[in-house]
């Protein structure tokens, strides 16, 4: 899939639908990752606002059995 156009929240949505997850067990696992606690709500504001990290990215791709791929543009 082209994420290029896709922003944060539009992108995380579709992958946590895909996998059938809750947003709650999606926040709670990034802050394992992280080693501190944020609240949900926490991580729907960086999702809509397009401020989530790549680490970030990179942590929910592969929690959730996505590579993450960046191939230059033909």
């Amino acid at each position: 899939m082209k994420i290029n156009k896709l922003n944060d929240y539009i992108l995380v949505k579709y992958l946590i639908d895909e996998e059938k997850i809750s947003h709650k067990e999606l926040s709670e696992k990034l802050d394992e990752y992280k080693g501190k606690k944020t609240s949900p709500s926490n991580l729907s504001n960086k999702l809509k606002n397009n401020r989530l990290r790549l680490d970030e990215l990179r942590f929910i791709c592969e929690y959730l059995g996505y590579d993450l791929i960046i191939e230059k543009k033909k």
